[in-house]
């Protein structure tokens, strides 16, 4: 419907374009706050890598490396007496200790 004056064409101009304005403000502010959270996002996933790497998080943990001594093995097969014939002292908890103190030679058969 066409103005029947030239103010009020001006004035249907004016008014579409506040309404235009209005809603380009509207997506700007949109975007600026979805910027910020952004913002607000990249800098605590950063806080948070930085505060994990000085806690240690990040750090390989070398495996603890045990030493095998005589008395624990983990083969089972070793702990049966050599195929060779000789002969090896093994601990038995069940022996008696006098036992074998009375097996050893006594300083008179030695000499």
């Amino acid at each position: 419907m066409p103005a029947k004056s030239k103010h009020m064409e001006q004035r249907k101009q004016r008014i579409a374009n506040a309404k235009k304005n209005a809603r380009l403000a509207g997506k700007l502010r949109r975007r600026r706050q979805l910027q910020a959270l952004g913002g607000l996002l990249a800098v605590a996933a950063v806080l948070t890598l930085v505060y994990l790497w000085q806690d240690g998080f990040f750090k390989d943990e070398e495996p603890a490396t045990e030493e095998p001594t005589a008395e624990v093995t983990t083969d089972p097969l070793a702990t049966e007496a050599p195929t060779d014939g000789t002969e090896t002292a093994t601990a038995d908890p069940t022996a008696d200790p006098t036992a074998e103190s009375s097996e050893t030679p006594t300083d008179t058969e030695t000499e």
